[in-house]
């Protein structure tokens, strides 16, 4: 099971960006959440199958079309979690 805490920056605040990465991310059965952070932040966390967690970075780096995507910073997680859905937060 890989886990990961995603950092994502650019013009992904109120342009659906959440909800994008919520429908993406439950397509691969991936668990964790996703919430703003600030103006110009989105932090995700994402939990499941090592290939369906890259493959929903690589979707992450560019985004729904309405975002533009800057730059992800990209960190394993330690820490326990034990949710079994994608919720934002």
């Amino acid at each position: 099971m890989k886990k990961i805490h995603i950092i994502i920056t650019g013009t992904v605040t109120g342009v659906g960006f959440r909800w994008w990465l919520k429908m993406e991310a439950e397509k691969k059965n991936i668990h964790g959440f996703v919430k703003n952070r600030a103006e110009d932040e989105v932090e995700a966390l994402l939990l499941g199958h090592e290939k369906d967690v890259e493959d929903v970075v690589n979707l992450c780096r560019k985004g729904p079309l309405s975002s533009k995507v800057e730059n992800i910073k990209i960190e394993d997680y330690q820490q326990e979690y034990f949710k079994k859905s994608f919720d934002i937060l």
